[in-house]
């Protein structure tokens, strides 16, 4: 068994044992912050996908994939179930010469975003949800001498989940999602499976 196909048996366990464990009422906060990590896997224009699949393809080199949500920032609306605000989703792409730790290639992608997730439950963080991003979006491809930053273009992100509150100011946000960023008048999408904390 593959080591993604690992993790992601791993990770439903987790949600399925968090069936039996009873469920906490969170308050309704004027603000709240979003961090997530998770699985990845990208998808580029044709050119660049290639080449990445020939150095994928060579036995001493390794590929890690992983997406963050980091200093997301949401505030609630007036029907205290939808959340929105701003969030820096990314994800990395890394191919690494096992042999020498200093080879590397690494592809990132940026989406400076407005978000919204909109939850079905009685409250944000509580039960099945839906979640949508637009903003700003970059790449920047980098090597162990050099890094080369894209210009600016536009992306967005959908995603579905489902949220559980732990305790009164802490929930747990399992996400699926696709991201597509426009850049320099290319596609790049990268689907997504992570694990987040709303507080």
């Amino acid at each position: 068994m593959g080591d993604v196909m690992k993790i992601a048996v791993r990770s439903l366990l987790f949600v399925l044992s968090l069936t039996v464990i009873p469920v906490a009422h969170a308050d309704i906060e004027s603000w709240y912050t979003y961090w997530g990590l998770g699985l990845a896997r990208h998808s580029y224009p044709a050119d660049l996908q290639d080449t990445v699949d020939q150095v994928e393809s060579l036995s001493y080199v390794d590929r890690t994939q992983f997406a963050i949500d980091m200093l997301g920032f949401y505030f609630p609306a007036s029907n205290q179930k939808t959340i929105y605000g701003f969030v820096i989703s990314g994800s990395a792409d890394r191919l690494q010469n096992t042999s020498n730790t200093n080879n590397y290639v690494q592809i990132n992608q940026y989406l400076y975003g407005l978000s919204a997730m909109h939850f079905l439950g009685n409250e944000p963080g509580d039960g099945f949800f839906v979640r949508g991003d637009i903003g700003f979006a970059r790449a920047i491809i980098m090597d162990d001498y050099a890094s080369v930053a894209s210009d600016w273009g536009n992306g967005i992100l959908l995603g579905a989940g489902y949220g559980w509150p732990i305790s009164r100011e802490t929930r747990i946000l399992f996400t699926a999602g696709i991201a597509n960023n426009r850049i320099e008048g290319e596609s790049y999408s990268t689907t997504v499976f992570s694990i987040g904390g709303l507080w």
